[in-house]
């Protein structure tokens, strides 16, 4: 048996994206509406995390070299999964998370507990694409409250989240063929290592 976490190693993916946020936010004074997910807040339970984890799982164990396991993750269960794990570790000062797949994009937002007196609503906009058997992140947009994350401090996220992922693929001995971002959610489409 495996002894490879993915879930837990999708939760520091997010983790770091919130994280770099928190740095940037610290101490503002004001704040701008983000916009949620379309259709509304989506749920988080236990039940929903617990699904994603036994189909990870499951989809570990059909991988072979020569036959592909897909792994569907709806916005529900990804954001239960982050939503417990943040609660869980108690670490991050992140509430009411929000991770949705749409036209291609995942968007996460939450309100930041700040210094202070004021919350700040956090959004973080990314693609992910198949290069080379890896999954690939690039975070086009992070903002916390009215600003905008620099160009810079954008692409050092990109490049952490990238890192994090190579290291979950490799670990997982997984070449990943094909990454789809649908409404709702994102289809991962893989084979083990030979």
């Amino acid at each position: 048996m495996h002894r490879f976490s993915f879930p837990k190693s999708l939760v520091i993916v997010f983790s770091l994206l919130v994280l770099t946020s928190l740095a940037c936010g610290l101490g503002r004074q004001q704040q701008d509406e983000v916009t949620g997910p379309p259709g509304g807040p989506i749920p988080a339970s236990q039940e929903a995390a617990d699904r994603l984890k036994q189909n990870f799982y499951q989809s570990l164990q059909e991988a072979t070299s020569t036959h592909e396991a897909s792994l569907r993750i709806t916005n529900e269960e990804i954001t239960s999964l982050v939503a417990n794990e943040l609660s869980s570790t108690g670490q991050i000062p992140l509430s009411n998370p929000q991770v949705w797949f749409t036209a291609g994009r995942i968007y996460i937002t939450g309100e930041v507990d700040t210094v202070g007196p004021v919350n700040l609503n956090s959004l973080i906009v990314a693609t992910a694409v198949v290069d080379e058997g890896r999954m690939v992140v690039r975070v086009e947009e992070a903002q916390m409250g009215p600003f905008d994350f620099p160009a810079s401090l954008v692409e050092s996220m990109t490049q952490t989240v990238n890192e994090v992922l190579t290291g979950v693929i490799v670990d997982a001995d997984l070449d990943i063929s094909r990454l789809e971002i649908l409404e709702g959610e994102m289809f991962v489409v893989g084979t083990r290592r030979t």
